[in-house]
């Protein structure tokens, strides 16, 4: 078995993750679906409380699930793009400082190696084997002194896609009630259903970086809750004081 490949037997192994296997975009799928529920929930029920309108609040919850995935989908592409551009520069300095130092370059290893624990007798050894490969030198700069690993970098598009998809099939879940039933059994059963989701979801994600599943999906709950709140009470003081 080569070696990349015993590597990711054993990352499967101990961390249930596959290298290279998406993991990367695990922040904008929870970020995304977070968001399109949370926010779409609690803006309908505010204008289902203030408007007791089911067409306004159709007419709502579509015109916030197209504005807010594409702002969403736009915001995470420029940020990763500009992250991913931020750190190609440094990295790009980074190989222009080996090639024009070498030296330099090489007694910085020695430093960093001699902090890690290594003997005066070892650290040629390391030293002389990273500074033979170019790449790995640059890579092993980068993460030591940069604190960036390459390999991990931001990958804009991909984000954006996540982000934007995440949000759509989260806002669509307590816009559906309002399409299907009356407006007054719509409201409870949108924010059951926004507020059931939530927990399936705050538990897988407990599940995945393995803390309290319960306690995951019912700090969603608790942040969902209260966002619905605040739309209904804005919802009433708006139909009573000014409308």
């Amino acid at each position: 078995m080569e070696p990349s490949q015993w590597l990711a037997s054993r990352v499967r192994e101990h961390h249930g993750i596959q290298v290279g296997g998406g993991r990367e975009w695990v922040r904008e799928a929870v970020f995304g679906t977070q968001d399109g529920l949370i926010s779409t929930v609690g803006a309908l029920t505010g204008i289902a409380a203030g408007t007791h309108n089911a067409q306004a609040v159709v007419v709502a919850g579509f015109v916030i699930i197209v504005v807010e995935s594409l702002s969403m989908a736009a915001g995470s592409y420029l940020s990763s793009k500009s992250q991913h551009e931020y750190l190609q520069r440094l990295l790009k300095e980074e190989e222009e400082e080996i090639a024009r130092d070498p030296e330099g370059e090489r007694q910085e290893l020695e430093e960093m190696y001699r902090a890690r624990g290594f003997t005066e007798s070892e650290l040629p050894i390391v030293v002389n084997r990273i500074m033979s490969n170019p790449k790995l030198l640059l890579e092993d700069m980068a993460h030591k002194e940069l604190g960036i690993i390459p390999a991990a970098e931001e990958q804009p598009l991909r984000n954006a896609f996540v982000m934007g998809t995440a949000y759509v099939c989260g806002g669509l879940v307590p816009v559906l009630p309002y399409l299907l039933l009356p407006l007054a059994q719509a409201m409870p059963v949108s924010m059951v259903a926004a507020f059931g989701t939530l927990f399936i979801f705050g538990s897988l994600k407990g599940r995945l970086v393995r803390t309290s599943w319960w306690r995951s999906g019912l700090e969603m709950v608790a942040v969902a809750g209260t966002a619905a709140l605040a739309g209904f009470i804005i919802g009433r003081v708006v139909d009573r004081w000014i409308v």
